[in-house]
């Protein structure tokens, strides 16, 4: 008698193609097990290639493709582990792309190396309960201890900050608690970073390091908060009429706050002023750009005055 024809009955079936349909098409030989599946008949549908075996215990329905979400599910359930970091924020559909190798970690309790046709950036260590949840399936960071990962590995990992803040995924709160709970927590340099400028104010730190450039690059003639008909200018340099506005982070940005500086632009225009706007990211990351564009402003503006 074929494996196949051992006594599986049509609900356990039903079972096993809607959890398929759920998880995008990937099993593991225990959820094979548990939705009432025997050994012998994972065997035979691998070996009528119904089922593609992609590693130990792990396969894909013939009638799915290795797609970003699957290789997810696929390194997960090859490791043993959660997904954090930037698969994390692929998960929560906070980033579009999912880089190349899924970024897994597993408990230090799980040795050895396991293959499979995913590559996969595995990290040894386990997370506090409150920084865990079940999400579709696997288990996954939360939003905010995943932003603060995810943060460090993104080429634009302030904008990431930045747009959850925006958007409500995540609050200032949120990601200290998760930075205290994971304090000793390796790669969060770059977040606890990020977070002590979110304390502080970041409008306030990007002004401090547009000061220490300034001085840096020997740039002279600049007066702070100028008052200029009513519209203090965070820098100024009046001999050229170039302005620079430091934003801070968008999320910071009302609505009130976008129509006035609007509206500060177009007065200082109509005055023959330049404004250059420059924010907390570009003055922290892009120093010598965000001078590189300020002596231009200044060269370019003593010959049209």
């Amino acid at each position: 008698m074929e494996p196949e024809r051992d006594a599986v009955r049509l609900s356990d079936m039903d079972a096993v193609e809607e959890f398929l349909a759920d998880h995008d098409g990937i099993i593991s030989m225990r959820q094979a097990r548990g939705l009432g599946l025997s050994q012998r008949q994972v065997a035979y549908r691998a070996k009528k290639q119904r089922w593609q075996r992609l590693s130990r215990g792990i396969y894909m329905s013939g009638q799915h493709h290795l797609t970003d979400v699957a290789r997810v599910r696929v390194a997960v359930e090859t490791h043993d582990a959660v997904a954090d970091r930037t698969a994390a924020a692929f998960w929560h559909g906070l980033i579009c792309e999912l880089p190349i190798a899924v970024t897994v970690s597993a408990p230090r309790t799980v040795h050895g190396k396991a293959t499979s046709p995913v590559a996969a950036s595995v990290r040894r260590r386990t997370f506090p309960a409150e920084d865990l949840e079940e999400l579709r399936g696997i288990s996954v960071t939360r939003k905010s201890l995943t932003v603060l990962a995810a943060a460090a590995e993104l080429d634009d990992g302030v904008a990431l900050v930045d747009r959850t803040l925006q958007t409500g995924d995540v609050t200032i709160e949120s990601l200290c608690s998760a930075l205290d709970r994971n304090s000793g927590l390796h790669g969060l340099q770059v977040a606890r970073e990020l977070v002590e400028v979110l304390e502080s104010g970041s409008q306030s730190v990007a002004e401090r390091l547009f000061v220490d450039l300034l001085k840096l690059h020997q740039i002279t003639g600049w007066v702070q908060q100028l008052d200029l008909f009513g519209k203090p200018l965070d820098f100024a340099w009046p001999e050229h009429r170039v302005a620079v506005e430091i934003n801070g982070w968008s999320y910071h940005r009302t609505h009130s706050r976008f129509e006035s500086d609007g509206s500060k632009a177009a007065t200082l225009a109509a005055m023959g002023w330049l404004l250059l706007p420059f924010s907390w990211k570009a003055v922290r990351y892009d120093g010598e750009e965000s001078m590189r564009k300020l002596t231009s402003a200044l060269y370019a503006q003593n010959f049209a005055l």
